[in-house]
C-alpha cells in the first residue's frame, strides 16, 4: 500500500512539475538559433540586439517600443525612425511590417536592412535625409516573434507559418495572422476554418494578440479623425510580386473602391517593380485571400496598403522560404530603391497619375469612410430626421429624383436620411436643422480652393426657410458661408452640382468645414448630399 502511495506521490509532483514547466515556458520561452549553414540570419534575441543598438548609435533618429506582446509573450518591436523622433510632427506617415508568417525569416532581414539604410545613410545620401526629415517611418521586425522562434526548432526548420496560440479544444495550435483582419473576413474561400489548416483565420476576427497589436497601433495614428499612415507595406515570401487590394475579389474595382484609388494603387505598384524588378498585380490575382491586411488597411482606413512577396521568385517548395544566408545581401539590397521610393511617395500618393493639385492638398474626403466628423458640433440642431450620415445611399423618387443612389464617386457619400423611404416623407430632413462639421484642417500659405460636389432637392411646397448651407469655420469659431441654396416653390430633381470656393481668407490658418440642410417650412421633401469634398494644393 505505502509503495502505491509513493508512486502515486511521484506522478503527481511529476504533474506539477511539468504544469510549472509550461507556465515558465509561456512566461520566459527558449530561444532557438538558426543552424550555422544559416548564421546570418537573426533570430528573435539577435533581431532586438540589432534594433536596440540602432536606437544607441542614432538616438535623434530612432525611437525603439513595443506595440504588444506575442501570445508567449514576446515584445513586438517598432521602430520609429525620423529627424525629430520623440515629437509627433504633422508629417506624411509610412508603416512598413515584417514576418506575420513564421518561416519568412528573409522578410525580417528586409526590415532591418530598411533601419540600417534609413539610419547610416542619413549623414552621407541627400535623398535619405530628406525622407527621414519629411516622414515618420515605422517599422515592425517580427510580427510573429513565437512562430519566428519555433520555425527554428526543427531539422533544421519547422516550416512553420502561423502564431503558437493553442485552438481550445481542438489539438492544434496557430492562427494565419494574415487571415485574422477584420476586413471581409472569412467571406471568400480565400482562408480556412479549420483550426489544423494552414490559412485557419481563427476564431473571430483579430483572435489573435499579434494582430490586436497591429491593429491597435494603426488606430492610434488616427489623429483628429484622420488616419496618419498614407503607405504601408507588408514584407512576406516569396515570388518577387507587388501586391495591392483586393485580395477577396477577382473585381479589379468593386464598389468599396474608387477608380482614382485603384489608377493609383496600379501607379505605385508598377513603379515599385520597375524599381525592384518584379512582377506588379492585383492581390487575388496571385489567389483569394480574405481577412487579410492588406485589404483591411486600405478598406478600413484607405492607406495605400503593399503586400511585397520578397526573393526568390520560386514558391511553390518548401525550400524557397529559407534561401541561402549569403542571398540575403543581395535580396534586401535590391529593394532599397523601390523602398525609398515607397517612402517618398507617402506625400502625394496620387502623383504618378497626375492627381497631386485636387487629391494631395491639406483635406481629401471622398466620405467612403469616416475621416472625424462631427454631428451637430454646437447642440442646436433641430431636426428630427433626415440626419446627416456617411454612407451608401439608396435611392428615392417622388415626382422625380429626390435622393440619388449614385455618388461622384466610390459607393459612399454624406447624405441626409441615408436609408430608403419608409412612407412617403420618411427619413427626409424633418423638424428643423442638421448640421455636421469636419476636424480640423492646417491650411498651408499659399493655399488651393475647396471644391465639393452636391445636391438639394425638394418637393414643390418648399419655401426659403429650406435650405443648404456650407460654411468655413475659422480657428475663434466665426463662420463664413461660402455656399448657399434656397427652396423654392417648385419641384427640384437631385443633381450633382459643382462648386469652387478660394480658400486664400484662411491660408496659414486652422479651419473647419461646416455643412448644414433645413426643413424650416413644413413637411416638403428635403434631402441632400455631399462628395468629393477636397482643399487642393495651390
Amino acid at each position: 500500500m505505502r509503495k502505491r502511495q509513493i508512486a502515486a506521490l511521484i506522478l503527481a509532483l511529476l504533474f506539477l512539475f511539468g504544469l510549472l514547466a509550461e507556465a515558465a515556458d509561456a512566461a520566459a520561452p527558449a530561444e532557438a538559433n538558426f543552424p550555422p549553414k544559416d548564421s546570418r540570419y537573426h533570430n528573435y534575441p539577435e533581431m532586438v540586439a540589432e534594433i536596440m543598438a540602432a536606437q544607441a548609435a542614432y538616438p535623434d533618429l530612432v525611437s525603439v517600443f513595443s506595440i504588444g506582446k506575442s501570445y508567449l509573450g514576446r515584445d513586438i518591436w517598432v521602430a520609429k525612425v525620423s529627424d525629430h523622433v520623440t515629437t509627433d510632427e504633422a508629417e506624411p506617415e509610412v508603416l512598413i511590417d515584417a514576418l506575420h508568417h513564421a518561416r519568412e525569416h528573409l522578410t525580417t532581414e528586409q526590415a532591418l536592412y530598411l533601419l540600417k539604410v534609413l539610419t547610416t545613410g542619413y549623414a552621407t545620401d541627400s535623398l535619405v535625409k530628406r525622407l527621414v526629415d519629411s516622414r515618420e517611418i515605422f517599422i515592425v521586425f517580427a510580427l510573429n516573434p513565437d512562430g519566428m522562434q519555433y520555425d527554428l526548432t526543427g531539422s533544421p526548420y519547422r516550416a512553420w507559418r502561423k502564431n503558437r496560440q493553442p485552438n481550445v479544444g481542438t489539438g492544434t495550435v496557430g492562427t494565419d495572422l494574415n487571415r485574422n483582419y477584420a476586413y471581409d473576413w472569412g467571406c471568400c474561400r480565400g482562408s480556412s476554418g479549420s483550426p489544423g489548416s494552414l490559412t485557419y483565420r481563427g476564431r473571430r476576427p483579430f483572435s489573435a494578440p499579434e494582430t490586436q497589436a497591429l491593429r491597435d497601433f494603426v488606430q492610434s495614428r488616427v489623429i483628429d479623425g484622420r488616419q496618419q499612415i498614407v503607405m504601408h507595406i507588408t514584407l512576406h515570401t516569396n515570388g518577387e510580386l507587388v501586391l495591392w487590394p483586393y485580395g477577396h475579389t477577382k473585381t479589379d474595382i468593386p464598389a468599396d473602391m474608387t477608380r482614382t484609388d485603384h489608377a493609383a494603387f496600379v501607379a505605385l505598384g508598377k513603379r515599385m517593380a520597375q524599381r525592384n524588378g518584379y512582377k506588379p498585380e492585383q492581390s487575388s490575382d496571385l489567389y483569394i485571400t480574405d481577412g487579410d491586411q492588406i485589404d483591411w488597411m486600405y478598406g478600413r482606413y484607405r492607406i495605400f496598403s503593399f503586400t511585397w512577396e520578397l526573393y526568390p521568385t520560386e514558391h511553390h517548395r518548401t525550400s524557397d522560404f529559407y534561401p541561402a544566408d549569403e542571398r540575403i545581401a543581395a535580396a534586401v539590397a535590391n529593394n532599397r530603391s523601390a523602398l525609398l521610393y515607397a517612402i517618398d511617395k507617402a506625400d502625394c500618393p496620387y502623383s504618378p497619375i497626375y492627381q497631386a493639385k485636387a487629391d494631395c492638398g491639406p483635406l481629401y474626403d471622398d466620405f467612403e469612410i469616416d475621416r472625424g466628423w462631427t454631428r451637430d458640433p454646437d447642440g442646436t440642431d433641430t431636426a428630427t430626421d433626415g440626419l446627416w450620415q456617411i454612407g451608401d445611399p439608396t435611392a428615392t423618387s417622388i415626382l422625380g429624383p429626390k435622393q440619388l443612389g449614385t455618388t461622384t464617386s466610390g459607393r459612399a457619400a454624406l447624405v441626409t436620411g441615408l436609408a430608403g423611404v419608409k412612407g412617403t416623407d420618411a427619413n427626409d430632413v424633418d423638424g428643423g436643422t442638421t448640421t455636421i462639421r469636419s476636424a480640423p484642417v492646417l491650411l498651408p500659405d499659399p493655399v488651393g480652393d475647396l471644391t465639393f460636389s452636391y445636391y438639394f432637392s425638394h418637393r414643390s411646397n418648399a419655401t426659403s426657410a429650406d435650405w443648404f448651407r456650407v460654411w468655413v469655420e475659422a480657428q475663434d469659431g466665426t463662420r463664413t458661408l461660402v455656399r448657399e441654396e434656397l427652396g423654392k416653390a417648385t419641384d427640384d430633381d437631385a443633381r450633382w452640382i459643382p462648386v469652387r470656393v478660394s480658400m486664400k481668407p484662411w491660408a496659414g490658418q486652422k479651419v473647419r468645414i461646416v455643412i448644414g440642410a433645413a426643413d424650416g417650412a413644413g413637411d416638403s421633401r428635403i434631402e441632400a448630399a455631399v462628395d468629393d469634398l477636397r482643399i487642393e494644393r495651390p
